[in-house]
């Protein structure tokens, strides 16, 4: 697994010594899984001076509902959050929340943030936010972006969260596809579809400019 199987922006690869050896005591701790993206568990966003010296901008705070009363935003005046409810359990559907968790770690990043996803233990359920983030952003397999994440983090992941990572590849696949269909760059800026109604919004004018006779009073308007 040191390449991965396609390519997206500055997509990062796992070389030679990309797997590093785990160690208990580091489940304490968060994980530097890409430039801007940590995971890690509750614990680690707790220490203020830590999360600080990270470089933390935004927490994307994953829980499962009856963890409310233990897991939610500590500093609400020193960091963005965005809180996530999700059920360890087979019923629980990610791909539906994976599109906002996605957006919260973009815009983080757009405005030179970082981000730490966490959730209570680190180690099941931001884990799978990481990994389908992964995917949608540069375009990875499901395997590609489990053991990339395993790589940097111990973690674990159902079957029913492997089988929707899954299910998960051909929808992000046609959404990009729709995307780059839609907003297909043209020289000198802009895109192919903002072209094509400018387009047709000149041709319509064009059309209802009324025709010029000798007698003003016998113009005819063109439909």
């Amino acid at each position: 697994m040191n390449s991965p199987p396609s390519s997206g922006p500055e997509s990062p690869s796992l070389g030679p010594g990309g797997n590093h050896e785990w160690k208990y005591e580091m489940r304490r701790e968060a994980q530097q899984i890409i430039p801007g993206l940590y995971l890690g568990p509750f614990q680690s966003s707790l220490n203020i001076h830590r999360l600080r010296d990270m470089g933390v901008t935004h927490i994307l705070c994953i829980r499962d509902q009856k963890e409310a009363r233990l897991i939610f935003p500590r500093f609400p005046t020193e960091f963005k959050y965005m809180t996530v409810d999700i059920s360890d359990n087979t019923d629980q559907n990610l791909i539906t929340i994976f599109p906002r968790c996605k957006e919260f770690i973009e815009e983080a990043m757009s405005m030179g943030g970082t981000v730490l996803a966490h959730c209570n233990g680190g180690i099941a359920l931001s884990p799978a936010i990481v990994i389908g983030y992964l995917m949608w952003k540069f375009s990875w397999t499901a395997d590609y972006a489990l053991g990339y994440v395993q790589s940097k983090r111990y973690c674990v992941s159902t079957m029913s969260f492997q089988n929707q990572f899954k299910e998960y590849e051909p929808i992000y696949m046609a959404q990009k596809m729709v995307e780059q269909a839609g907003y297909q760059p043209l020289v000198g800026g802009g895109n192919k579809r903002q072209a094509d109604d400018e387009d047709s919004d000149g041709e319509d004018r064009i059309r209802k400019q009324p025709i010029r006779l000798a007698d003003p009073s016998t113009d005819i308007a063109m439909e």
